[in-house]
């Protein structure tokens, strides 16, 4: 039986270690960090002592490979659904309005109706919505921008600011100019067109109580390795299989390898002469940012558990006590920016403020409320894109025992959980068949 090693602790590489455990296939997950979870990962908050994520994830019904895998560690049950799609929205100027797409109804119909009676658009924005699903199972040109898409579908700029905008910064992390139409393209056709397809979940604990910990009870449970603060430094082609050099000058010779890590470190990894198309292609990534302030008052100020936010900076509020259960203590509220490249400059103290302001603008009775603790967390490379004149890279390499893995990875989504899972599950798949 092959041994196969694994760079990278976060979604990718554990869906890739526990899918190749489940088919007993002996696996070495290196991490060079000294705790698994990768870009997802929880901490106790200094001052008040609550979990923090370090960015605000969601989980749709559609993650058909994520719940799997959830399943398999035995998660599954601490992720919580809606029953049916159901987004509450506050405009600056135009106050509260929902966005519920019934369970009962199959698609589209489902879906006009909810837009029927969003508040937040005009029954003159809806029908250009047909030029949408008739595009649904076309072949978008993979450098066509979200932007231009929906200009070729006609949307109408009302539609744009308060359904496409917040959906493409939420769902890619990317701003519509320079996202990928294809990706949005594939969000709308798993999460929109298929029954309860787009229902939101929520984990009712801290990402590393929910997936972190028990991947790795899992994995050795069932043999496999788990070396954390193992950092490797080359990915060397050998005849035979793969040399891995680590910071520590070991050279650790596997049969097999899954790359999971991000495509710079990745570049930096790899030799250049024989992976010289890849290497350049792994170093045209950019990162995007998402922000996440956290504030606690004094009393609740929401009735959701999330509310997105249109007019203001800041996109969406998240109240963590309804999503934990635990609603007997004073409220804690993310508020978060996605690609939040324009606000990376700024100090926590603005940031904070920021937060607040538009919190009060949307939720008036907030004002009545006192702030009791903030603070602000920047992840700076949240997701990463590659302009869209380039192509992702696949599961295979150039190289027939190295393989890669990772939301960045050609799946046909967006870098979202979904879209690591499915890479590692891929990646295992590879290797199992050759």
């Amino acid at each position: 039986m092959k041994r196969i090693a694994i760079i990278g602790g976060g979604f990718a590489g554990l869906a890739a270690a526990v899918r190749l455990c489940d088919a007993g296939c002996p696996v070495a997950l290196l991490e060079r960090r000294q705790q698994l979870g990768g870009r997802a990962f929880s901490f106790a908050d200094p001052i008040t002592g609550d979990t923090l994520d370090n960015g605000q994830h969601l989980f749709m019904k559609c993650y058909r490979e994520t719940l799997d895998f959830l399943t398999r560690i035995g998660a599954r049950d601490d992720v919580v659904f809606q029953p049916q799609f159901n987004i509450a929205f506050r405009h600056t100027t135009h106050g509260a309005s929902n966005l519920r797409f019934s369970s009962a109804l199959p698609a589209p119909l489902n879906l006009l109706l909810g837009f029927l009676r969003f508040r937040a658009i005009r029954w003159t924005d809806i029908p250009p919505l047909r030029k949408i699903n008739a595009e649904l199972h076309k072949a978008l040109d993979p450098c066509l921008a979200v932007h231009t898409w929906l200009g070729q579908c006609d949307q109408t700029p009302r539609m744009r600011a308060a359904f496409w905008d917040p959906l493409c910064l939420a769902a890619l992390n990317q701003r519509p100019h320079n996202a990928r139409a294809c990706h949005l393209q594939a969000v709308l056709r798993e999460a929109f067109w298929q029954p309860d397809g787009a229902c939101l979940g929520y984990a009712n604990r801290g990402l590393s109580n929910l997936f972190a910990h028990r991947a790795r009870e899992h994995i050795l449970k069932r043999g496999g390795e788990i070396h954390c603060g193992t950092a490797i430094t080359a990915i060397a082609p050998a005849r035979t299989g793969i040399h891995l050099h680590t910071r520590s000058a070991k050279v650790l010779k596997t049969e097999a390898c899954i790359a999971a890590v991000p495509p710079l470190p990745l570049a930096k990894m790899l030799c250049a002469k024989p992976f010289a198309k890849l290497h350049h292609t792994l170093c045209q990534y950019e990162p995007s940012p998402i922000l996440s302030v956290n504030l606690w008052f004094d009393r609740p100020i929401m009735r959701e558990p999330m509310c997105g936010l249109l007019g203001t900076t800041m996109e969406w509020v998240f109240d963590k006590a309804a999503i934990y259960g635990d609603c007997d203590r004073a409220s804690h509220l993310t508020v978060v920016a996605s690609a939040a490249h324009h606000l990376m400059h700024q100090s926590n103290r603005e940031l904070i403020a920021l937060a607040c302001e538009e919190l009060h603008r949307v939720f008036p009775e907030s004002q009545r409320a006192n702030l009791l603790h903030a603070n602000a967390i920047r992840e700076r490379a949240a997701t990463r894109a590659l302009p869209l004149a380039y192509t992702p890279p696949k599961t295979q390499t150039p190289h027939p025992h190295l393989f890669l893995a990772g939301d960045w990875t050609d799946t046909g989504l967006p870098a979202t959980i979904e879209s690591a899972v499915r890479s590692g599950y891929a990646a295992a798949d590879a290797v199992l068949s050759t």
